[in-house]
């Protein structure tokens, strides 16, 4: 029979019966080792990623200008501040023609440059720099993906009664189970991501705004909140992103619990009681089938004895048989009914003593 069609035949009864009638025991013993890598900075690197981008392809700047007063032949461009200074100054004029044409002896030069040396983009260099730092740290602390480790012991005995026997079972079952947590996102894989973070974090540090700011002075906390860096969507993105690194640079992002749990589950114990009456349905289905079979080779050496020994033919066989069948029927009878006759006298003689006992007490 089909294992499918022989558990929907189960008799219900039976089992309950047989359940019912079963002293049994379970224990499951659980290791359980658990570690829980949290990868929300991979998250918030990313959703930072194009904020950062628009601020080092279009980085703020400034114009310096320079003031230096220097020998009339030093001076490369006269400007408007140059005669404004001089006519403010006519110590440093040398002399004056008739004509009206000045000779000044000294010049203020007036120097300009663009620059990007910035607090504001000194802060981004600084968070990029942090940044990288960071990455590095996560991924020598240990590998990135969670996962749960479990292994079980179950151990199960158990002991009942039948009419044909006692029947014991013991039992133990070991498993284990490694299950991955899947960190995918958007299709792509955790290695993968820390793969992109890691490119574009190289492709930052080698632009021309870095590197332009490689001698400038690093920023520290805590960061000045200038309007810029208030008020500016990018900038405000760059200072979330340099508070969370702070903050998770502190507070470990990786754990690892292991414990050990021990129950009695009486839910997997009914289970186990099932299958132990199974267990002894299948032992009795192959004694009957033993039995069947012994009773087969018996008539078996019966007949071949017999049509081997002589000259019967079939028809004395079948009549021999049936007159000994009959013979033995009768004297099973007859034994049957000696064992009721002395069985009903001995009820019959325990209630005349009975009933005598009771009348001498009154």
């Amino acid at each position: 029979m089909d294992i499918v069609d022989y558990l929907n035949n189960l008799n219900k009864d039976s089992v309950s019966k047989f359940i019912s009638t079963t002293s049994s025991d379970i224990l499951v013993n659980q290791d359980i080792e658990k570690k829980v890598s949290d990868t929300s900075w991979m998250d918030m690197i990313e959703e930072s990623i194009p904020y950062l981008d628009n601020i080092i392809r279009n980085p703020r700047r400034f114009i310096v200008q320079e003031e230096n007063i220097v020998p009339i032949e030093k001076a490369k461009v006269v400007t408007e501040e140059s005669i404004r200074h001089l006519a403010q100054n006519t110590n440093l004029i040398q002399e004056v023609h008739e004509d009206g044409t000045v000779i000044p002896l000294k010049l203020l030069n007036v120097y300009r440059e663009e620059t990007v040396d910035l607090y504001e983009n000194r802060f981004i260099k600084s968070l990029v720099d942090n940044l990288y730092v960071f990455v590095q740290n996560k991924l020598s602390e240990s590998d990135q993906k969670s996962y749960a480790k479990i292994t079980s012991n179950v151990t199960y005995n158990a002991t009942t009664k039948l009419k044909n026997g006692t029947f014991k079972v013991s039992l133990n079952l070991e498993s284990k189970i490694d299950d991955e947590v899947n960190a995918k996102k958007d299709g792509h894989t955790i290695e993968e991501r820390i793969e992109h973070i890691r490119d574009v974090l190289g492709a930052f540090r080698n632009s021309t705004f870095i590197k332009s700011l490689k001698e400038s002075s690093p920023v520290r906390s805590p960061i000045r909140k200038t309007n810029v860096i208030l008020k500016e969507p990018n900038f405000i993105k760059a200072l979330e992103l340099w508070e969370y690194l702070e903050k998770n640079n502190i507070v470990p992002m990786t754990s690892i619990v292991k414990e050990t749990k021990e129950n009695k589950d009486l839910a997997i114990k009914d289970k186990y009681d099932l299958a132990f009456f199974i267990e002894t349905d299948a032992l009795s289905e192959n004694k009957e089938k033993e039995e069947a079979t012994f009773n087969a080779a018996i008539i078996s050496k019966l007949i071949n004895d017999f049509v081997f020994s002589g000259n019967a033919d079939k028809k004395e066989f079948k009549s021999i048989i049936n007159k000994e069948f009959k013979e033995a029927s009768k004297r099973k009878e007859k034994i049957v009914n000696n064992i009721d006759n002395c069985f009903k006298d001995f009820v019959n003689n325990f209630e005349k003593k009975n009933k005598k006992a009771f009348s001498l007490l009154k």
